[in-house]
């Protein structure tokens, strides 16, 4: 009993091993789909097969043309799954029923055909490598209700698809015309090839997820495959720049010769326009500056730090235009603090243009202030005199006037001190003013404001400093009498900058 039971254990294994390799060798073929035996074609259109109910002409029809065609019944092929050819496909067999007529000619020579449509050839390229029988002998009309087998090379079906099915015929008068009664579609891939510019150094695109795509650039082959997503990412060595235009190739199935192509232009990159600010200032003194618009535009370009550049060619050469005519004008119509829009592009030597880079311009306006002013003053230690003395300062007094206004506008410049107090004993003060002198005249600052200098704007300079020319003889003096105590002493000087002057 237990020998029985391991026998029939033995015999269980040995099934289950036999359908094991049975069901892994037909999941191989359904794979591909391919096999030796004759495949009989769908007997009704599909994507890859179209069947016409009647014939057509494929190139130059002959004199009069057809007055009546047979009918395809059946298209059998080896190798060939679902409609499809392959690369393999070697034998074709065609049935056809009913007759041929010609409307007003006489065939001399009909066969069966299998072709394809290349440039150079009207009636077609014949696929079939052994020329059947023929089958017409000067008459106008054939009956066809036969089945001819033909040898094929389906090679190079990649590059024949579509391939046309049906005959060729030659009448006695020497033209020879091709009809098709069925075509095995060439199929798209969908591929696509986004536009390329010449500053990239990759191609990118869709297609059919897991398929290759190919590119030849310079000589260089590049290769990539299809994502998950449909897309493509071919990297290359360099950018585009210098090449005229690319092709991608995509290639899916090889047994079905899968290959789709798709061309471009390289485009030149445009050029690129930026700036450090799209915020300019315009003062009064800039504007007395421009004399044109070509001015005003590189004054522009020049304060908004404008650069354009070209992608593909770093050394090739800008000049700056503004979209907007009259700027001048419109610069001096201005009100104070009032903005307008100036849109400045590039051109460059090799005849690119960029975008427009909008640039806001506002005018201010026109100020009158220091622009340095010595915040101390210092003697020294000095000695109690027994004459009146004027001492002179130890330290250098700047002061700067800054002028932005209009051309001619007058500025008045006044200063005045307080009383020198000593900084040790409350109420103490120093025997002697704070003076200005200027060469034999001193004047004393003490609680009155006297006028230093008085100008007026000048084109084209902003700043005048006041204190340029001031000497021994010229400028801020301590003058101190005799018997004053021994201390230290301090006062302020008063500095006034105004338009008009002082009543």
């Amino acid at each position: 009993m237990r020998r029985y039971q391991k026998i029939i254990s033995l015999s269980l294994l040995l099934v289950s091993g036999l359908c094991l390799l049975w069901g892994l060798r037909v999941t191989g073929h359904a794979a591909t789909g391919l096999t030796s035996a004759m495949t009989t074609m769908p007997t009704s259109s599909t994507s890859y097969y179209t069947i016409y109910e009647t014939g057509n002409v494929v190139g130059y029809n002959i004199s009069g043309g057809i007055g009546s065609y047979p009918k395809l019944t059946k298209v059998t092929a080896n190798y060939a799954n679902e409609g499809r050819l392959s690369t393999k496909t070697t034998s074709m067999a065609l049935t056809f029923s009913g007759t041929l007529t010609a409307n007003s000619a006489e065939i001399k020579s009909l066969y069966y055909d299998v072709f394809y449509k290349s440039a150079d050839a009207d009636s077609g390229t014949s696929l079939v490598t052994t020329t059947p029988s023929n089958m017409a002998y000067g008459t106008s009309s054939v009956t066809m209700n036969s089945t001819k087998t033909l040898s094929v090379n389906m090679s190079k079906l990649k590059d024949d698809l579509p391939v046309y099915v049906g005959f060729r015929l030659t009448t006695t008068s020497g033209v020879t015309a091709t009809y098709r009664l069925a075509i095995f579609n060439k199929v798209s891939l969908k591929t696509t090839l986004d536009t390329p510019t010449s500053t990239d150094s990759k191609l990118t695109g869709s297609g059919i997820a897991g398929n290759t795509v190919s590119t030849t650039i310079n000589g260089t082959t590049y290769t990539a495959t299809i994502g998950s997503d449909g897309k493509y990412e071919i990297k290359l060595n360099n950018t585009l720049n210098g090449v005229s235009s690319v092709t991608v190739t995509q290639t899916g199935d090889a047994d079905y010769g899968e290959s789709e192509s798709v061309t471009k232009d390289v485009t030149v990159a445009p050029l690129t326009i930026k700036s450090t600010t799209t915020s300019v200032n315009l003062s009064v003194t800039d504007l007395e500056g421009l004399t044109s618009d070509a001015d005003v535009v590189s004054w522009l370009v020049k304060q908004a730090g404008v650069v354009a550049t070209n992608p593909s060619n770093a050394s090739d050469t800008m000049t700056y235009y503004a979209s907007e005519s009259d700027l001048l004008t419109t610069f001096k119509g201005l009100a104070d603090n009032q903005s307008t829009t100036v849109h400045v592009y590039a051109k460059s030597a090799s005849g690119l243009k960029s975008e427009e880079l909008a640039l806001q311009v506002t005018k201010l306006a026109g100020t009158l202030s220091f622009s340095e002013l010595s915040s101390s003053l210092g003697f020294g230690n000095l000695t109690v005199p027994v004459n009146p003395t004027v001492y002179q300062p130890t330290s250098t007094m700047n002061v700067t006037v800054a002028d932005t206004r209009s051309t001619g506008s007058k500025w008045y410049l006044y200063v005045s001190a307080t009383p020198l107090t000593s900084t040790t004993v409350t109420g103490r003060t120093l025997k002697g003013d704070l003076i200005y002198r200027d060469g034999s005249t001193d004047t004393v600052l003490t609680n009155q404001s006297m006028l230093v200098q008085q100008g007026q704007k000048v084109a084209g300079t902003t700043d005048t400093k006041v204190t340029s020319d001031w000497s021994s003889t010229k400028g801020i003096g301590l003058s101190v009498q005799p018997g004053i105590y021994a201390d230290t002493y301090q006062g302020t000087l008063k500095w006034t900058l105004t338009d008009t002057p002082d009543n």
